[in-house]
């Protein structure tokens, strides 16, 4: 039991790939903005959405609540952390709805229609 228990200190301590950092940031962004802004909640939520998938994707095994309180406790520590963060993550979303947009297209565009019947 005790090798188990070491064994989960050591992954609570693990460091947190600079990564997953940076997108756990866009979480708290995204989540501090959606807040401020409930007309926009659904296209913030969409936002964390894709950076969950980001960080699940690699497989980071984060304790998300934990690491984003880590996170959100450094923003609310620096204004211009929260701004430089909040242009950065902007900007990624930006380039991914290019991107979306891209695909839609070429879907409409290629795809037969539906008949109707």
């Amino acid at each position: 039991m005790t090798l188990l228990a070491l064994m989960a200190a050591s992954l609570a301590i693990a460091p947190v790939a600079a990564t997953d950092k940076a997108d756990l940031r866009c979480i708290a962004i995204f989540s501090m903005m959606a807040s401020e802004m409930p007309e926009e909640k659904a296209g913030m939520t969409g936002a964390i959405m894709s950076y969950i998938g980001r960080i699940e994707g690699r497989g980071a095994g984060l304790g998300f609540q934990a690491e984003l309180n880590r996170v959100i406790d450094e923003l609310v520590a620096s204004s211009e952390m929260i701004t430089t963060e909040a242009k950065r993550c902007g900007n990624e979303m930006a380039v991914k709805g290019e991107e979306v947009e891209r695909i839609g297209s070429a879907i409409s565009v290629d795809s037969p229609q539906p008949s109707g019947k």
